[in-house]
C-alpha cells in the first residue's frame, strides 16, 4: 500500500525537533483499518529513525474517539497481506511491540473511547493519561466472540494483576477514566480541563532531558516488565481464528444491524450494546 496517496488517518506534528505528536485522524469513529496500519507503520519507522526524537504524544482530532475498534466491514486481507515487521511480527502487534522499545517515551492522551485497537496501543504507550470525564477504555472483543489481537492477555496482568486483567477482558464493558485510574489501566485521571497542559508539560520536561539517559532507563524498565514476543503472536494468531468463527460472525454482524460502525447510540454505549447482545443470545 502507498499511504502516501491515501488521506491521512494518522498525522505527524512536531512541536519541537525533540518533542512529536501524533495526531489520530479518521472521522467519525477513528477506526482501524489495513490503511490507518500501513500509516501508522510509517510514523512508527520515521520516528524510531530520527536521532533527535525523545518524546511523542497519541492524541485524537475526533471528537468522543481516542482509537476505536477494527472496521469490521474493511477488506479482512488488506490487513493480513500486510508484510511482518522487523520483530516479525504481523503488522498491527509489529508496530504496538516497536513502540514499546522504542529509544523514545510514548504517552497516550486518552479523551474519548479507547476500545480494542485503542486500548492496545495505549497500554503499549510507556504513560497514558486520561479524562476523568471524557475517556472510555474496553476490550469489547470476548463479547462478540473474538479473542483480542493486540496482546492485552499479556499486558494487562503486567499492569493491574490477574484478577482484575480477567474482570476487564471478560466483562467487555466499558470502563470510564476514574475506574480506569484506580484500575492501574491508565497512570492518572484528570479533570478533562487540565488534561491537555499537564501532559503538554510532562512531555516537554521529558524531552529537556538527555536521550541517552532516557533510552537506557526505559530500556532497563522493559527488560524487567515486558511480556516475550511469542506472547504478542500467540494473541494474534487466536484472534485471526476466532473472528473468522460462525459465532464471531453472527453477533458482529448482529451488532452492525443494530448501529455499529455508524454514530450513534451503539458506538457510544458499546460495553451496554455488546452485554445487551449477550443477554439476547441466552433467551
Amino acid at each position: 500500500m502507498n499511504s502516501a496517496t491515501k488521506d491521512p488517518q494518522v498525522r505527524l506534528d512536531r512541536v519541537t525537533p525533540s518533542y512529536c505528536r501524533v495526531v489520530l485522524d479518521n472521522p467519525p469513529l477513528n477506526l482501524m483499518g489495513p490503511e490507518f496500519v500501513s500509516q501508522m507503520r510509517a510514523i512508527v519507522t520515521t520516528l524510531e529513525d530520527d536521532d533527535q526524537v525523545k518524546v511523542m504524544v497519541f492524541e485524537s482530532a475526533v471528537d468522543d474517539f481516542f482509537l476505536n475498534h477494527s472496521d469490521f466491514l474493511a477488506n479482512f486481507e488488506d490487513l493480513t497481506s500486510i508484510p511482518q515487521g522487523p520483530t516479525g511480527l504481523e503488522a498491527w502487534p509489529d508496530i504496538l511491540v516497536r513502540l514499546t522499545r522504542a529509544p523514545f517515551v510514548s504517552i497516550a492522551l486518552i479523551r474519548g473511547r479507547a476500545t480494542g485497537n485503542g486500548s492496545e496501543l495505549a497500554l503499549a504507550c510507556d504513560m497514558s493519561f486520561a479524562s476523568r470525564e471524557k475517556a472510555i477504555l474496553s476490550h469489547f472483543e470476548v463479547g462478540v466472540g473474538v479473542v483480542p489481537g493486540g496482546g492485552p492477555m499479556a499486558r494487562l496482568p503486567r499492569v493491574m494483576g490477574r484478577a482484575r486483567a480477567l474482570e476487564v477482558l471478560l466483562s467487555a464493558d466499558d470502563i470510564r477514566g476514574p475506574d480506569a485510574e484506580l484500575l492501574g489501566y491508565v497512570n492518572r485521571a484528570l479533570p478533562d480541563a487540565e488534561l491537555d497542559s499537564f501532559v503538554d508539560a510532562l512531555a516537554t520536561r521529558i524531552a529537556s532531558f538527555d536521550k541517552w539517559a532516557i533510552a537506557n532507563t526505559k530500556r532497563l524498565v522493559n527488560e524487567a516488565s515486558l511480556p516475550p514476543d511469542v506472547e504478542m503472536r500467540a494473541s494474534w494468531d487466536a484472534c485471526m481464528a476466532s473472528v473468522k468463527r460462525p459465532a464471531a460472525q453472527e453477533r458482529i454482524t448482529t451488532l452492525l444491524e443494530h448501529g455499529l460502525q455508524k454514530p450513534g447510540d451503539a458506538e457510544d454505549r458499546l460495553g451496554f450494546s455488546v452485554g445487551h447482545l449477550g443477554l439476547e443470545g441466552e433467551r
